[in-house]
């Protein structure tokens, strides 16, 4: 089915969908193909409702870049879907060029990473990639699956008083995703073939408290490793603290996400049109009411529009365009363009509007704040001998990569498919933090054969540069800093917008809460010291010595050990800059069922929407939240 797909889809884009866009005319109209879009626009068309699914990227199914599980570092770096967006951590910039990420632009999409930049070097900031793909993002993500806390849920079922967000009714909509979403953990039995990467597996389930007998280290690792973190059986799930497999939107060892889930809504007749390489400008209104109604988009049809893509350099000037919605505009943009499209079109602080000399269609102070994300920190080591696993791997699908035969040639059982089967991440640890607000877990502590020290300029090259590297790298869910902000740079819609996360004490510290963060993150290098120093009671395993390169050796006091996240936490999973929120909330942009507050026939499903950001990884919970909304605009609140 998969390769009938890839043979008629590009045909049946040969429609009047890929001509000039003069009388373009549609039930829904949805901007942005990702984990908000993708899944929303096929259900509405699956129901019957014409619908455009407008797409800035291109449908990337045959790159194997976006195929390949193990290749999910090259292809944040891929200029095919690229988007080289950048962030500032801090205001005070001496502080935050403190960060060896910190990155400058020395030419058009040339950089210089870390100090002592060359002289007249322009200051860039922190890479946070993007990507634009049938798909959006998530043909380029991690590919770990963690659904939400039922707190997540919870949460906004008080904040709006709108039951149907409660956890029980939530459930249905995972059960959907699954209709058409496959997840499976890397396959345990890969690691027969490295002990030596075993043994720090299994230093980590003793860090955790759950060590096998070291001479029964590899069954009991295995063992281990069935747990599933996603267990919908375990009433205490939430909280249950150990060491587990990682599940993965992945078939079989191959990439899966909402892309064939839209192919196949076009292949089966559905009345969805998806224009691609077409990149939205504007929201149209009839103002001519009481209310502001959305009637439609403005848009161009170019490749590689966006001053983002490296490619922006050499592509042609846009065609305009534009459709009609006669029923609801859905915007799916993401964290960021999502709030930038909204003040483009006269959607936001009025100030910030007025700034810009954009006319105000509706004041909305909300948009484009409380932009949330996690902190992610490393420990990293190196190894005098590399890991046997990842012998003949080049990550580059030169002729000479081994492992990409393998992976391409055998079958996915017992390993067989290599180390490409797996996005490097195969257990992690669960752990309530000493400073969680409450039972829920509030870090995840991954380990894996990558150098993964944060996002920068040819971070994937360095990353597996060589076989000998392992980090723990954490992620600190639950974060409590709502301070960021996406504001406009220009009325340009090809412009990246201003992004500010004010990071720790720079953002929000009511009740300590920047405190809190910082010391769960020191609590998880802590754990990750003593899940390498556990290594050494396996030596039966056959592994080599290594030393410690991040934080370094030498960096033991808890004051130095802040210090270390303040400078080099980063994240990559930006949220929340159009809330939900309660009727009486003046920051609130969105009511409970996604409509934008005081203007019709507009909504925003996507990461935007969270009022904090939910659970651990931020895939699962959009793709909830876009069968939610696809269930309340075909059939109405519940």
């Amino acid at each position: 089915m998969q390769l009938l797909n890839l043979i008629i889809f590009p045909l049946l884009l040969l429609s009047p969908v890929s001509t000039a866009a003069t009388h373009l005319e549609y039930d829904y109209i949805v901007v942005g193909s990702g984990a908000g879009g993708g899944p929303l626009a096929s259900r509405l068309a699956r129901g019957g409702h014409k619908t455009l699914l407008i797409e800035a990227g291109s449908d990337q199914s045959d790159n194997l870049n976006t195929t390949v599980p193990g290749y999910q570092a090259s292809v944040t770096e891929d200029p095919a879907l690229r988007w080289d967006i950048f962030v500032n951590h801090y205001k005070d910039q001496k502080r935050a060029q403190r960060d060896p990420k910190y990155t400058w632009e020395t030419a058009p999409y040339q950089y210089h990473v870390g100090p002592n930049p060359p002289e007249g070097a322009t200051p860039r900031g922190i890479l946070y990639p993007r990507a634009q793909a049938l798909g959006g993002c998530t043909p380029h993500n991690a590919l770990i699956w963690i659904t939400p806390h039922k707190s997540d849920w919870d949460n906004i079922a008080k904040l709006t008083g709108d039951e149907s967000w409660a956890h029980e009714n939530m459930d249905q909509y995972l059960k959907k995703v699954y209709e058409w979403l496959y997840t499976e953990p890397t396959d345990p039995t890969i690691l027969i073939n490295d002990l030596p990467l075993a043994q720090h597996y299994v230093a980590g389930a003793a860090a955790s408290g759950q060590g096998p007998d070291p001479l029964n280290a590899v069954d009991g690792l295995v063992n281990l490793l069935a747990n599933d973190p996603n267990s919908q059986v375990n009433p205490a799930r939430d909280s249950t603290q150990g060491f587990f497999q990682v599940p993965l939107t992945m078939n079989a060892g191959n990439r899966t996400d909402v892309t064939d889930f839209i192919k196949s809504t076009v292949s089966e007749g559905f009345p969805l049109d998806v224009r691609t390489n077409a990149y939205v400008t504007k929201i149209n209104f009839d103002q001519s009411g009481s209310t502001p109604k959305a009637t439609g988009v403005e848009f161009q049809d170019g490749e590689y529009l966006h001053r983002a893509s490296p490619r922006s350099l050499h592509s042609k000037p846009g065609t305009p365009g534009s459709a009609k919605a006669k029923k609801e505009v859905i915007i799916s943009a993401g964290a960021y363009n999502t709030p930038q499209l909204l003040k483009l079109s006269g959607i936001g602080p009025k100030k910030e509007l007025e700034k810009f000399k954009i006319p105000v269609v509706k004041d909305l102070r909300g948009v484009g704040t409380n932009l949330m994300d996690r902190y992610e920190i490393p420990v990293n080591v190196q190894h005098k001998k590399d890991f046997p696993i990842l012998k003949g791997c080049t990550f580059d699908e030169k002729p000479h990569d081994e492992c990409l035969k393998k992976w391409e040639q055998n079958p996915y059982i017992l390993g067989q498919r290599g180390a490409y089967a797996t996005n490097g991440l195969a257990a992690t640890l669960a752990v309530n933090s000493d400073y969680a607000s409450d039972s829920n877990i509030d870090l995840y502590i991954f380990g894996g054969p990558i150098n993964f020290q944060g996002y920068f300029p040819g971070w994937a090259e360095q990353a597996v540069a060589d076989h000998s590297h392992f980090s723990w790298y954490t992620l600190k869910a639950h974060t409590r800093n709502h301070a960021g902000t996406v504001e406009l740079q220009s009325t340009d819609p090809f412009d990246q917008p201003r992004i500010n996360f004010y990071y720790f004490d720079e953002g929000t510290t009511k009740d300590g809460a920047d405190d809190k963060d910082v010391g769960a993150i020191v609590q998880a290098i802590k754990i990750s010291r003593k899940a390498l120093s556990e290594y050494y009671n396996y030596a039966i395993l056959g592994g080599s010595s290594f030393e410690e390169e991040n934080p370094g050796k030498d960096v033991t006091a808890d004051e130095d050990l802040e210090q270390y996240a303040k400078d080099v936490a980063w994240g990559h999973h930006a949220s929340c800059t159009a809330p939900i929120g309660a009727k009486d909330d003046p920051n609130a942009v969105l009511d409970s069922e996604f409509r934008v507050r005081g203007v019709d026939n507009l909504r925003v499903v996507d990461a935007s929407v969270f009022p904090d950001i939910p659970g651990v990884f931020i895939t699962a919970p959009i793709y909830i939240i876009s069968e939610k909304a696809a269930d309340v605009i075909l059939n109405g609140s519940k």
